[in-house]
Order: structure tokens, then C-alpha cells, then sequence
């Protein structure tokens, strides 16, 4: 269930990332901080999505696994300090949905 809410979660952060980075109206915008969120929420989205999607070994999709799981936590942090709830919010569902990547290797619906 986790891992649908991350095809919606992590576009939804990356696309909120891109307008409290960008628009002028966001109180954020041009900040390093804001270019960070933006950078961090890319490479969670590519890193989810090499998981999901990509043919790679056991031990790889772990080590993405890992990596993508940090980088959202780091993106998360990025969006609390800078008041963004909405990036939070996709940040959250997508440490969710990891989680459910590994819960679901280890019955092994995911091989």
C-alpha cells in the first residue's frame, strides 16, 4: 500500500520542492535551502524509482534502498526548517513507502 502512496508522494514533494524554489511568492525562493530540498527530493524521486522499476541485484536495490531512505530524511529536515509542510508531508510517504519496499523484499513480493 506504501509503495502506491510513493508514486504519489515523492512527484507531488519533487513538484511542491520545484514551486517554493522557483515562485516568487513562496518566501523561500532562491534560497540555497530551497535549491537543496529541490536537489534532495530529484534524487529521491531517481533513487525510488531505480528501486521500483530497475532489474539491479539484491544487495544494489539495498544500498539504493539505504541512500534514497537518508536522502529523504535529509530533504524532510531541509523542508521542517524551511516551514515547507507540503514536501514534508511527500518526504514522510516516501520513508513510508521504503519501508514497504522492505518489508515486501523480505516476504518476497519484491524480488
Amino acid at each position: 500500500m506504501f509503495l502506491a502512496i510513493s508514486f504519489l508522494a515523492v512527484p507531488a514533494g519533487l513538484g511542491f520542492a520545484g514551486v517554493a524554489a522557483l515562485l516568487s511568492d513562496s518566501g523561500i525562493d532562491g534560497t540555497i535551502g530551497a535549491f537543496l530540498v529541490l536537489q534532495g527530493m530529484a534524487v529521491v524521486a531517481l533513487a525510488f524509482g531505480t528501486v521500483v522499476t530497475a532489474e539491479v541485484h539484491a544487495r544494489a536495490r539495498g544500498l539504493f534502498r539505504v541512500i534514497a531512505s537518508m536522502l529523504a530524511i535529509r530533504a524532510a529536515l531541509a523542508a521542517w526548517f524551511l516551514i515547507q509542510n507540503a514536501v514534508l508531508f511527500g518526504m514522510i510517504g516516501s520513508l513510508l513507502a521504503a519501508l514497504e519496499t522492505v518489508a515486501a523484499a523480505k516476504r518476497r513480493i519484491i524480488a
